[in-house]
């Protein structure tokens, strides 16, 4: 088997003649595999470094966000916790209720409300109920504020009757009271 000769790089004529000319390009030659190796053994790796501190850094202002937001809430919960009324203010919540429901011309009747017993956890559920009469307009405005008042009042029950034009209310209400 014949083995073909490596054929010689041969220069260009007026590169072979000009010493400096030739220093200048394989000076630029040199500079340029310098280039290469600097990327490939800095650059690169640094890009990678850099995209997974971008990554850690943005999970961690995620996690700065949530944190920042659960002491918000907690502030919250607390300005709410501070606002449930106790076992002693439920007279009064009772009353504000007649009271409004009487400034839109409803005849209240009974307010009926049974106190939970104590027990280990800070809250508890109270229901209470009661009945309404009037026209429409009013009862529609007095469930209206019930379900915008400031207080911590839930509807569990609703049932509503006519009889000759006035309007009968039947409501069963929630709140929770402190316990403690």
């Amino acid at each position: 088997m014949l083995l073909r000769s490596i054929p010689t790089i041969s220069l260009p004529a007026w590169l072979a003649e000009n010493r400096k000319l030739r220093a200048l390009v394989l000076f630029a030659a040199a500079l340029c595999a310098a280039n290469l190796l600097c990327y490939a053994l800095v650059l690169a790796p640094a890009t990678a470094r850099l995209g997974r501190s971008e990554m850690k850094y943005a999970e961690l202002r995620k996690r700065q966000a949530v944190a920042f937001l659960f002491r918000q809430q907690q502030q919250d919960f607390a300005g709410i916790k501070a606002g449930i009324p106790t076992q002693k203010d439920m007279p009064l919540l009772v009353k504000e209720l007649a009271q409004a429901a009487r400034q839109l011309n409803l005849k209240v009747g009974p307010i009926n409300y049974d106190i939970p017993r104590a027990d280990t956890s800070e809250l508890a559920m109270l229901t209470f109920s009661f009945s309404a009469e009037g026209r429409y307009p009013e009862v529609k405005r007095f469930i209206h504020e019930l379900e915008a008042s400031s207080r911590f009042i839930g509807i569990k029950e609703l049932k509503l009757d006519a009889d000759k034009g006035a309007v009968k209310l039947q409501v069963k209400l929630v709140t929770y009271i402190k316990t403690l």
